[in-house]
């Protein structure tokens, strides 16, 4: 240790203790609703001193508690879930990638894996029209079992009983038990240290993990993923394949986890219990990514990491709100964290009782899953594909293999196998593999330079002052608003550790590089350094070690309790997202608090009809077809009505079945006041229309920002 024993306890404690104390005085600067400026201890004492208003809230107003209408979602995402483990235990049984892993290991790679190769299969079948349940689903399943029952049979044939158990030279255990003189290992020349916290302090995790799916089985709320996220799905599954879409741009992207709310959706045969049981699926990431920490932290620090780095990962209330909302970012930091960890168990010296053979197993497992990342979101490959790629080149100029390119061929060759076939998707469809980015190299289907110009300004950094970087990199390290009052100082604590000291500077550097590189390269957004997450926890993890007296159990356990205590409150509450967790569903898919008065307007007197949507890209919830465009794509009322003349416009109104116009003159604003927005689209246009008898003004809505026309 750096310090003495009971100086490290002193000096630990008072750096949580500080840092907590910045970190309840911190205001949020962010509110879904409220005053801004409110200090984050004065809205966890609202939650944990008035819990009677959170049961009130779960159950919704009026309360009409309904517990088993969320039981169709649990099981329909819970089989694909099931199908997709199985899935992936085969592929890594079948690569030889499991040798050497205990069952925890095996499973969260079979679940990573797996959930990839569904949404790759998914993705083919969707672009081949074979969009049906018994392609999509019953003969992967079958596949599956009859690959699960050979290999199984296989393994007990060649089974040879051992007299004596051993511990593989990685530190896991093999299936047999160990003597009981084993218990108690030796780590040099010393006993191993006392465990703080056994596997049992796991049972912290579950209260999370029961948020988290409950408020992953709850209707959208949040833009993007009405937009795109859950709306693409839709789309897809509405007409039957997986094609380009000119009218959202989005759409277009990759899109891996989205490919298993369409597969829900598809063996439901509707597109509404599809989604919420998809939200569910996206949500099980947060809970696999911590089973995944807990294993990593076990097997490379001690049990005592382990637990806490699981703990204070899905404690983080950044973690629950993205998990809750269907947001993907935490489903790239599950797939970071896995190929990081497969490219750890690579890097291993191999053990004996192999010949080595189980290396090129683990590296196309950690570069498969690295493009699984890329599969979820375009980012990773700057945030995940790049720098593990070097790593492996790092590698092979460590052991002074100057021409071993095949290990970095492989990389690139399973990284293409995990993704690929989106930039395939894309090159064919819209001539451009990186679709909508890289205009200038490749262009693409319906981009200009102007609309380029757009959507470059809106999603690149912006202003390079030491000002800015002193402000971002605070945002990150203590005032972004659902940060945990423990992941940054325990993960800080970690490199003033000797024990597992190079852990912890690669872990940091890659940290670093991931914050550096979100900076350089994005719009900074908080969300997007989120599947870095994983990284912090990791190191927290390493902290929990910090020192072995009584006095440090007994202060990590505290403030373990008081951190999980906090952020649950604050998880269950409406802060985070839509708490009303009980309510029915069928009362919240038309709910006035979730649907705007427009759209639960034309749900309930024109399901069948056609709706032209301007300005308005929020079109999930809407039952009736509609027709509608993202800012950054080209107006499809302003190609029918510029420079046409009123025939025309009418010729195509009625040949495209349109019965309604809607125009969001509030999105507008928005659009116009941050990305852009066309000019052309103004009041006088639509009364132009209306004078000609195009158009009906339907009689407006008090306080709506929308406004509504029929077709004549």
């Amino acid at each position: 240790m750096i310090y003495p024993r009971r100086g490290a306890v002193l000096v630990a404690g008072l750096v949580l203790a500080v840092y907590a104390w910045l970190y309840y005085a911190t205001p949020l600067s962010i509110l879904p609703s409220g005053p801004e400026g409110v200090p984050r201890r004065a809205l966890f004492l609202t939650f944990l001193l008035r819990p009677d208003d959170l049961v009130q809230q779960w159950l919704g107003s009026p309360a009409a508690p309904a517990f088993l209408d969320r039981l169709p979602v649990l099981l329909l995402a819970g089989g694909v879930f099931a199908l997709a483990t199985g899935l992936g235990w085969v592929a890594i049984r079948l690569l030889k990638a499991d040798r050497g892993l205990s069952r925890l290991e095996r499973f969260v790679f079979s679940a990573g894996v797996g959930l990839n190769l569904v949404s790759t299969y998914v993705l083919a079948m969707g672009l081949l029209g074979g969009m049906n349940r018994w392609l999509l689903f019953y003969l992967p399943v079958a596949i599956t079992l009859a690959a699960i029952v050979w290999l199984y049979r296989q393994a007990v044939s060649s089974e040879v009983p051992r007299q004596d158990s051993q511990v593989p030279s990685d530190g896991c255990q093999t299936a047999t038990k160990l003597p009981s003189a084993n218990v108690r290992k030796k780590r040099g020349n010393r006993e191993e240290e006392p465990v703080l916290l056994s596997s049992r302090w796991l049972w912290l995790i579950a209260p999370f993990v029961v948020v988290i799916f409950l408020g992953g089985m709850m209707p959208p709320i949040e833009f993007d993923v009405r937009e795109y996220h859950l709306q693409v799905p839709k789309e897809f599954y509405q007409q039957g394949r997986i094609t380009f879409l000119p009218h959202n741009v989005y759409g277009n992207m990759a899109m891996g986890t989205e490919m298993l709310s369409l597969l829900a959706m598809v063996i439901a045969g509707d597109w509404w219990l599809g989604a919420l049981a998809g939200k569910a699926l996206i949500a099980a990431f947060a809970p696999l990514t911590a089973l995944a920490l807990f294993a990593a932290g076990r097997r490379y620090f001690s049990t005592t990491a382990g637990v806490a780095a699981a703990v204070l990962f899905i404690s983080v209330p950044w973690v629950i709100q993205v998990s809750m909302l269907g947001l993907v970012d935490v489903a790239a930091g599950c797939y970071l964290l896995l190929a990081l960890y497969s490219l750890l168990l690579y890097a291993r010296p191999p053990r004996p009782d192999t010949g080595g053979d189980e290396a090129w197993p683990r590296l196309l497992l950690a570069s498969y899953l690295a493009g699984a990342a890329v599969a979820t979101k375009y980012p990773a490959a700057l945030f995940v594909a790049a720098p593990l790629t070097a790593a492996v080149g790092w590698m092979q100029f460590r052991r002074r293999r100057w021409t071993a390119w095949k290990p970095l061929a492989v990389f690139l060759l399973a990284i293409g196998m995990g993704c690929g076939l989106w930039f395939a998707k894309n090159w064919v469809l819209t001539g451009n593999p990186t679709y909508p980015l890289l205009y200038e190299v490749f262009g693409g289907k319906t981009r200009t330079a102007e609309k380029n110009r757009q959507w470059t300004q809106a999603h690149q950094p912006t202003g390079f002052s030491i000002g800015a970087l002193v402000g971002d990199l605070g945002r990150v390290g203590l005032t972004s608003p659902w940060l945990s009052p423990l992941l940054v100082p325990m993960a800080g604590l970690a490199l003033f550790r000797r024990r597992h000291r190079w852990m912890a500077l690669i872990l940091a550097a890659y940290f670093g590089y991931f914050i550096a590189t979100w900076w350089l390269c994005t719009h900074r957004i908080d969300r997007f350094w989120i599947p870095a997450i994983p990284l912090l926890a990791l190191l927290a993890g390493i902290a929990a070690d910090y020192g072995t007296t009584r006095a440090w159990r007994r202060l990590l356990i505290a403030v373990l309790l008081v951190s999980t205590c906090t952020n649950l409150a604050l998880a269950a509450s409406p802060l985070i997202g839509d708490n009303r967790f009980f309510m029915p569903l069928a009362r919240l898919q038309n709910d006035p608090l979730r649907v705007m008065p427009w759209h639960r307007f034309f749900n309930a007197e024109v399901p069948n009809g056609c709706i032209l949507m301007v300005g308005e890209a929020q079109v999930f919830d809407l039952k009736p077809r509609v027709m509608y465009d993202t800012c950054f794509d080209s107006s499809i009322f302003e190609q029918v009505v510029k420079n046409h003349s009123i025939e025309e416009i009418r010729d195509w109104l009625k040949s495209r079945g349109v019965t309604h116009v809607f125009v969001h003159w509030g999105e507008i604003a928005r659009y116009r006041a941050t990305y852009g927005y066309t000019d052309f689209v103004q009041p006088e246009v639509f009364q132009r229309l209306v004078d000609a008898g195009v158009l009906e003004p339907l009689p407006v809505i008090e306080g709506n920002a929308g406004r509504a026309y029929r077709i004549r």
